[in-house]
């Protein structure tokens, strides 16, 4: 895709530094593009009188992520915006405290005052966010300043999800099963 911008780029502006495109190059503009998005996060957090956050941790491809979403009240547009905050890769466990360090850090750097102006969360309900004393939600509402109550949400879709798969290994997948045997018996006696 970066290269792409690039070629089009060149083509606009026919600036001959821009007809080849390195790796690095490319790495160099992804770069660019994350910070000038971070900093616009940056800025809308800073003018908003409070937000909320969404996150989530998975594992895709043997690879663990941290997704993290920001849900912003804009006055001038008396509307609310989803900014996708970052989905960082994971090299431990989903620990508790790998997780609320990762969030600490980085809403302290995106709104150095996130302890006054986060106002409520939502995540799925793994004990790590939400059970025990250390969960990570446990620890975000203990950093929150103390006239600031916290508002913890558990995902619809995430609750829905887990109905879901119930169903589907439990209802579908032995139904599924049965008729799968009886067919695979019926043809083998043809």
């Amino acid at each position: 895709m970066a290269s792409n911008i690039i070629g089009c780029t060149y083509d606009v502006l026919g600036d001959p530094c821009l007809r080849t495109c390195s790796r690095q190059d490319v790495n160099k503009f992804i770069w660019v593009v994350c910070v000038i998005n971070l900093q616009h996060i940056a800025n809308v957090l800073r003018r908003s009188w409070g937000f909320s956050i969404v996150f989530d941790s998975t594992t895709h491809q043997s690879t663990s992520y941290f997704d993290l979403h920001f849900y912003v009240f804009i006055e001038e547009h008396n509307t609310i915006i989803n900014l996708h905050g970052c989905a960082l890769p994971m090299f431990d466990r989903h620990t508790n405290e790998i997780m609320f360090n990762m969030v600490n850090k980085f809403l302290t750097t995106l709104c150095p005052n996130w302890m006054v102006c986060l106002i409520g969360l939502a995540s799925d309900g793994v004990r790590n966010m939400i059970g025990h004393i250390t969960s990570i939600v446990i620890r975000l509402d203990v950093a929150m300043h103390d006239d600031c109550p916290l508002i913890h949400i558990w995902f619809g879709t995430h609750q829905l999800d887990l109905v879901m798969e119930h169903i589907m290994n439990d209802v579908v997948k032995e139904r599924l099963f049965t008729i799968m045997t009886s067919f695979i018996i019926h043809i083998t006696r043809q």
